[in-house]
């Protein structure tokens, strides 16, 4: 008899597969769905292997199979595996990964279908016909038989119906006289069906650009001696042209018969990166990603699954792509933490997958970045990447136009009797920059007017009372909102407590800063780039596009104007204060804060003219704002991996975040007290005095959306294997090498 190990779509966590026994009756091969008996239930599965043997002495048959071909190649078996190991993720929300959208649900979709009317007679019928029917006053049929005759193609209902509207009585009569018939054509729901490309023609290389493909050329037809397969570090400034090299190590893979994917960091980037691939791949790109209609999404996978894509283009959740005869894997801005999924399970990481799908495919991965990632660059220098590094810009002035960078101390602005969100600088270069017909960028981390309202008074401080988090003031809606849960509150003239009128909005945010601009420049175009003002990847499209065409003066935004505003207008960007990170209880805030300060002072001086970046800051001695002000990657690096060394942090150790959630603050304690004093038995147990354990301690946001939230934070070699004999308890998330705050 043979036997299939199955991934059941089962409640519960899983990280096994079942073993089925196969009929004599049914044909299955791995990756196949099928239906399976579990419990009193049939539920879906995935066959990941079969075998001869069972390791149990009673199975179950399969009852039947969903699918006629497989859903996951023999590679994606292999790395939902690996996911579901490494992330300690249950085995089926793996697999699930990587199946047809909705596939788990009970409401999949389903293809799309039209109906279409065509003649079903010869020409001179038709004209016979419509001579005929004319005599006899049947205007409407005639009308109809000769609309399809000059039409030469069957034309769809909604239109015969719709937009020429005619009765479909009328249609009914000349199918009943066999004059016209139905045909029925499966549509596809094209998420770029409405967008207009220009085509593109390749830019001639740069020296840096050269020779940077030159190393990625010649490496590409070999393994490296690793086994990681070929991965590629390349580091460029920002502004140096790595777009333009994924572009040539795409069109080189596909000359050899291969298919690619290219990742960024942002669903509102996704636009911008499928203009510069399409235009030069027309016809031949797919975009996944979750704001498509899940039809589109439906129909995109199949397009994908078929072979029919060249181009895969997308978000995190798009290197899952049933891609075929995969050759290269791109992840533009590699740095950014937007490719953790945080908010479910598994909570991988692209980047890590990436790694492992290139090397279970042998395809090239380039990972591009101005700001690499602490952990990648170290592996890089370790001979795990190979690291290419591209020192000058692609610009007309090269590698003089690296911006600028002036950092101000704002607390000698306060000193000096300045006040304003702007330092006197800053609101001097604006001006500068505004009369020369150029154009300005303005960063701010904070949505909304004030992100703390307190109460002078008595000392009260608006807070979500859900979460153990402040209240942000939108002068758009009028609300108080929490970032937290997205609960908002009605606008406070009073303080609730003591009826005191002392409130105070502090703290700065996007609108605020856009408030100040208008008051000081009332003739300008501003506008606003934030999760607010983009609701919708189209908005955002709508807001470059005004960007681009020079309609729009000054640009104010959060950290979406520091990924892919690559503009030669902007001669000056502004950060209006560098200082939000910085405190932050994370072991990686020196990290984000250069990354960001870096990013976005590289948005300017791009064009013919030279840009310049002014940083303000409260605390201009830090050192992640200090080697921004250089453009001093490795400066940064050496400083932050003594700092990472010395505490022990990734890369040198890996590190686990278990989380424990519960309505009753009581028992989310004691809960987690019991898995620490579990955890650190097995260390007794096995010698292990390496691996530190961090807490029991509050989260960074002790209570959300009503839930109390504990953590433990592992700190070790081989942490995973600490959980073998370790039950956890519902409430429980794993978060394997967290990018949050710790």
């Amino acid at each position: 008899m043979k036997y299939a190990e199955v991934a059941v779509n089962a409640p519960g966590s899983y990280r096994h597969s079942f073993t089925y026994s196969i009929p004599e009756n049914l044909e299955v091969i791995p990756g196949q769905a099928v239906w399976v008996p579990f419990g009193s239930r049939v539920l879906k599965g995935i066959i990941l292997d079969l075998t001869d043997f069972s390791p149990i002495e009673d199975t179950r048959d399969i009852k039947d199979v969903i699918s006629p071909f497989p859903l996951l190649s023999q590679e994606r078996i292999k790395l939902t595996k690996w996911i579901s190991r490494y992330y300690m993720a249950p085995l089926f929300e793996s697999v699930a990964l990587m199946l047809p959208p909705g596939f788990e649900q009970n409401d999949a979709i389903k293809p799309k279908y039209a109906r279409y009317f065509a003649l079903n007679i010869s020409v001179e019928e038709a004209e016979r016909w419509i001579s005929q029917l004319r005599e006899k006053r049947a205007l409407k049929q005639a009308d109809l038989i000769e609309m399809l005759l000059a039409a030469r193609e069957p034309l769809p209902s909604s239109d015969i119906c719709g937009k020429y509207k005619f009765d479909y009585s009328i249609i009914k009569a000349l199918i009943s006289k066999g004059l016209i018939a139905e045909q029925t054509k499966l549509l596809r729901r094209d998420p770029l069906m409405k967008c207009d490309f220009s085509l593109e023609l390749p830019v001639k290389f740069t020296e840096d650009q050269e020779a940077a493909w030159k190393i990625i050329h010649t490496s590409s037809s070999s393994k490296a001696e690793n086994g990681n397969g070929n991965i590629f570090l390349l580091h460029g400034v920002t502004g140096s042209g790595k777009t333009e090299i994924y572009l040539h190590a795409l069109e080189e893979t596909l000359k050899k018969g291969k298919k690619g994917i290219c990742l960024v960091p942002e669903i509102s980037l996704t636009p911008q990166m499928i203009e510069r691939f399409f235009s030069r791949f027309p016809g031949r790109v797919a975009v996944l990603h979750s704001r498509l209609t899940r039809g589109e999404q439906y129909d995109e996978w199949y397009r994908i699954y078929n072979g029919d894509a060249d181009v895969v283009i997308g978000a995190r959740s798009a290197i899952f792509a049933p891609q075929p005869e995969l050759g290269l894997i791109i992840i533009d801005e590699e740095h950014e933490w937007s490719y953790k999924q945080t908010d479910k399970s598994p909570r991988y990481h692209t980047r890590e997958v990436a790694v492992e799908l290139a090397r279970l495919t042998g395809a090239i991965l380039i990972l591009g970045s101005a700001t690499p990632d602490i952990v990648t660059y170290y592996r890089a220098l370790k001979d795990e990447y190979r690291l290419i590094e591209l020192k000058g810009r692609a610009t007309p002035l090269g590698a003089e136009s690296q911006p600028e960078v002036t950092v101000i101390n704002m607390g000698d602005e306060y000193k000096a009797g300045n006040h304003s969100i702007f330092s006197r600088l800053l609101k001097k270069e604006m001006e500068d920059s505004l009369k020369a017909h150029q154009q300005v960028v303005l960063f701010v981390n904070r949505r909304g007017v004030a992100t703390f309202i307190r109460c002078d008074n008595c000392g009260y401080v608006a807070m979500c009372k859900r979460c153990t988090g402040s209240l942000t003031y939108h002068a758009s809606s009028k609300k108080l909102v929490c970032h937290h849960c997205r609960k908002s509150y009605p606008f406070l003239k009073k303080c609730p407590i003591c009826l005191s009128e002392e409130l105070k909005y502090l703290g700065i945010g996007t609108e605020a800063v856009e408030h100040e601009c208008r008051r000081f420049f009332p003739s300008v175009t501003i506008i606003r780039l934030d999760s607010d003002a983009v609701a919708h990847p189209r908005d955002y499209e709508a807001i470059l596009k005004s960007f681009r065409t020079k309609s729009v003066d000054i640009i104010i935004g959060t950290q979406l104007v520091a990924k892919g505003l690559d503009f030669p207008g902007v001669s000056l960007v502004g950060v209006i204060s560098a200082d939000v990170n910085i405190n932050l209880p994370d072991f990686r805030a020196g990290e984000r804060t250069f990354q960001l300060l870096c990013q976005v002072a590289g948005r300017a001086g791009r064009g013919i003219v030279a840009g310049k970046a002014i940083i303000q800051t409260f605390n201009p001695e830090y050192y992640a704002v200090k080697f921004a002000a250089n453009h001093d990657y490795k400066g940064f690096y050496d400083e932050e991996i003594r700092y990472r060394k010395y505490f022990g942090y990734p890369p040198f150790n890996k590190m686990i975040r278990l989380i424990y959630t519960s309505s009753n603050e009581e028992r989310c304690l004691a809960e987690t007290q019991k898995v620490a004093s579990a955890i650190k038995k097995v260390l007794d147990s096995i010698g292990d005095v390496s691996t530190r354990i961090i807490g029991p301690a509050p989260a960074f946001v002790y209570r959300l959306r009503g839930k109390y939230q504990m953590q433990l934070i592992l700190l070790g070699r081989d942490i995973q294997t600490l959980f073998d004999g370790i039950n956890l308890s519902r409430g429980w998330i794993i978060d394997v090498d967290p990018v949050g705050i710790v």
